[in-house]
């Protein structure tokens, strides 16, 4: 007898050592720090940072992801160097964006760059926008991707940058389908 009652007790006394009236936490556990991670507020005071910020700035050099750093000014120097010096990647020089650089194309320049980029499109037929150019060679001879690519990063003239509505990708396919037409209007 003597021993159940010895066992009931020692079995009560595990349970109840086991229960935990704080609900806030999960009782004992094993290796605390990988269950309860150090999560910080944005911008809350922290101790653990030397600045004493939670929010800390990007590592010097960094890129965030899908960002493509442009180095060319906003400036005629910038565009000569934008002009001979940036290449168009050659995923985008071949036949498979065509059809997609067309769609962009005709969503965001063919109002005023018209549709064969002839310079007349429906804002220049109604006298809304003057002084469009052709893309043909004989009105610009010395454009090049790369100078397509920076007029549409921070304009030229009248048109202003499609920078913050285009994506890297979407600006490249746009080019490869102004080279088609440009080749169209020879």
């Amino acid at each position: 007898m003597k021993r159940i009652t010895f066992v009931i007790v020692l079995a009560a006394s595990a349970i109840i050592a086991s229960c935990n009236t704080d609900s806030t936490t999960p009782g004992y556990t094993y290796f605390d720090d990988m269950y309860q991670s150090p999560s910080l507020e944005t911008y809350e005071p922290s101790a653990i940072f030397a600045n004493g910020l939670s929010a800390q700035l990007p590592v010097e050099g960094t890129v965030p992801r899908g960002y493509h750093p442009y180095e060319y000014a906003n400036s005629t120097e910038g565009y000569e160097s934008a002009r001979t010096g940036l290449m168009a990647p050659e995923e985008f020089m071949g036949e498979l964006g065509l059809q997609e650089g067309e769609d962009l194309y005709n969503i965001f320049c063919d109002h005023c760059h018209g549709e064969k980029g002839d310079g007349n499109g429906p804002l220049v037929m109604q006298e809304k926008i003057l002084g469009v150019p052709s893309y043909a060679a004989s009105r610009l001879p010395d454009i090049t991707p790369g100078s397509m690519y920076h007029v549409i990063m921070h304009g030229k003239g009248i048109m202003g940058s499609h920078a913050s509505q285009l994506t890297y990708d979407e600006r490249w396919k746009i080019i490869r389908y102004v080279v088609k037409l440009r080749e169209d209007q020879e």
